[in-house]
């Protein structure tokens, strides 16, 4: 049995298999499970870029197709970027399971337990949300679809489609053919964006726990009463105790620069992408009144909103974490110990200075500092829409 189908892991491992990008994954199942994802997508893009093309003189339909549009435009940057970056992935993966291998009969284990479980509980979560916004997105039509023919009223509700190509296909004779096609393409898309997602999540909650661990065995140093300066090398406890967090701590920064160039260009796209989706969701909102369509770009940006407020949420943990250090070390025992033990310190308070963090393309941290300023970017664009309508 692989290390990854324990508790923690197993739903790390089954989105990213349903995607076809499990680094472990057979190449035979692997070229199968994303062939399935690339044809549904694939026909998904092609019918909402046909119908975009067909309507570019109509503002209003326009409107209606861009902000679907740009969402499976990152969902393909994601997967490009999992293309990509597979390796490093591999590599990621293969460090954690390393970790839990060197540290399962040490004390640092029960950490790295507690943040493996915290993790799992944020996975489901996520889960959980985001399989609950596709339902709502995709049965919408159907549901008030079922309420009207119950209800006795002279009203007629005719169902709209999931997205707009009735301008150049008959939805009434293929409606249950292009729901159910839509109904599959969407469950990818979201799958896309929970296997990556929470991928990103498991690596940075165990680049966490190696931070609490280096902080537990820094507060764990004791010096003594009287303090040798320069005792025998051999027999300075402390030194050899501060050896082992500094290689930890060299352990924890090459981890946390691999998994921020992993994901830093896709963040960046991810980012633009989502601000002009969420500026054009909100503008269509002020011009429509079906209640379905209502429903449908509210569980769209509710869904958008979530996934950027995750990463930098999680990409806000990591940051903590890192310059916690610095406090550890400032508060531990540095005046009990020999020189050699204080010069390994301030070395290592001089690396504190600069946290760990998740940056977009180099030029943008993902933060919740910065999250509130991707609102505000939205609300701008929002604004000079609905002036344009």
């Amino acid at each position: 049995m692989s290390f990854y189908d324990n508790r923690y892991y197993h739903f790390n491992k089954s989105t990213l298999c349903i995607i076809g990008q499990w680094p472990f994954q057979s190449r035979l199942k692997k070229t199968i499970m994303f062939s399935i994802l690339v044809s549904f997508l694939s026909t998904l893009i092609g019918l909402q870029l046909w119908g975009l093309i067909m309507a570019i003189p109509d503002f209003g339909i326009v409107m209606d197709v861009v902000p679907s549009m740009l969402i499976n435009n990152f969902i393909v940057i994601k997967l490009i970027n999992c293309l990509c970056t597979k390796y490093k992935m591999k590599q990621l993966l293969e460090y954690v399971e390393e970790a839990w291998k060197i540290m399962h009969t040490r004390p640092e284990c029960k950490i790295l337990e507690l943040y493996a479980e915290e993790s799992r509980s944020l996975i489901v979560r996520y889960m959980v949300a985001f399989y609950s916004i596709w339902i709502f997105y995709c049965a919408t039509p159907i549901a008030i679809s079922k309420i009207y023919t119950i209800l006795p009223t002279n009203k007629t509700y005719t169902p709209r489609f999931l997205y707009r190509v009735e301008h150049v296909l008959d939805t009434d004779k293929y409606y249950n053919l292009l729901m159910l096609h839509g109904f599959i393409s969407v469950f990818y898309i979201v799958t896309v964006v929970i296997a990556v997602d929470c991928f990103f999540v498991l690596c940075t909650q165990h680049v966490c726990a190696l931070f609490k661990c280096i902080k537990y065995n820094v507060e764990r140093i004791q010096g003594s009463d009287f303090v040798l300066l320069k005792p025998n090398i051999a027999d300075d406890e402390a030194y050899h105790a501060l050896i082992d967090c500094i290689k930890l701590y060299k352990h924890a920064l090459k981890f946390a620069d691999l998994l921020s160039s992993a994901f830093a260009t896709c963040f960046f796209i991810t980012l633009g992408n989502v601000v002009i989706s969420l500026s054009f969701d909100a503008a269509k909102l002020t011009s429509i009144n079906s209640m379905d369509e209502v429903i449908r770009i509210f569980a769209a940006n509710m869904g958008q909103l979530l996934h950027i407020y995750s990463l930098s949420s999680t990409s806000q943990r990591l940051l903590d974490h890192s310059t916690e250090m610095q406090e550890v070390i400032y508060n531990c025992n540095w005046y009990k110990i020999s020189l050699r033990s204080r010069h390994l310190l301030q070395f290592t308070l001089m690396r504190t200075t600069k946290p760990c963090q998740i940056e977009a393309g180099k030029m943008f941290v993902m933060s919740m500092e910065n999250f509130s300023s991707i609102l505000k970017v939205s609300v701008s664009y929002f604004t000079m829409i609905t002036s344009l309508q």
